[in-house]
């Protein structure tokens, strides 16, 4: 049978279009990771690591077919006991608020004042509640963690600064707040972690897939 070189050419050309196409319907691996891994890290502050990092699932935009939703999974994991990671982030929070304090003008109307009176009303309102909410069991569960951790009975006793002590505890208890919604119980040490995920969108250009805007 002879060989019709154009043809064949023709179809070798026209299945390498297809599979092309098969292969460009959805963002990439690479694109995909890079773009979401930046959202998954604004999970972390100190003590903390992101581990398994993986795509977990992708789908076409129902509205339009050149836009995809890629959602990737992780783990969110302790590398310190969570009462020294509690202690430190409560730390770099105090030490924020005493940095925009001194970014206070003394004037009649200081927006920076302002909002740090907003903040500290706001905080303090939040930690009330939390404690308030445990009723009588919460100076046992208080006692337990702060007092398995050496620095941390130090920081909340404040004995080095003794004015500081309120700012320090709000700091200690709203940063213990925010990793217990994150999902670590009282107890967890090193190597324990909770599941969190991330996404983003793409859109289909001229140019190929590109993070959605």
């Amino acid at each position: 049978m002879k060989c019709n070189k154009l043809g064949l050419a023709l179809l070798v050309s026209a299945s390498a279009i297809g599979l092309s196409g098969c292969f460009d319907d959805k963002p990439g691996d690479k694109l995909a990771s890079e773009t979401i891994r930046k959202y998954a890290e604004q999970d972390l502050s100190e003590g903390l690591e992101i581990a398994d990092y993986q795509r977990s699932n992708g789908q076409v935009d129902p509205d339009s077919a050149n836009r995809y939703k890629v959602t990737y999974s992780y783990n969110l994991r302790l590398k310190k006991p969570l009462a020294e990671v509690v202690l430190a982030n409560a730390k770099d929070m105090q030490s924020s608020r005493v940095a925009s304090g001194k970014q206070e003008t003394g004037a009649f109307f200081d927006m920076t004042k302002l909002q740090n009176s907003l903040g500290d009303m706001q905080t303090g309102m939040i930690v009330s509640q939390w404690t308030q909410g445990q009723g009588d069991a919460f100076k046992a569960r208080r006692d337990a963690f702060v007092g398995g951790c050496s620095p941390c009975v130090a920081y909340w006793n404040s004995e080095d600064a003794p004015k500081e002590a309120e700012a320090r505890r709000t700091a200690f208890l709203l940063a213990w707040i925010y990793f217990e919604n994150l999902g670590f119980k009282d107890g967890a040490k090193v190597g324990d972690s909770t599941p969190r995920n991330a996404w983003a969108a793409f859109s289909k250009t001229e140019k190929g897939w590109q993070p959605a805007s």
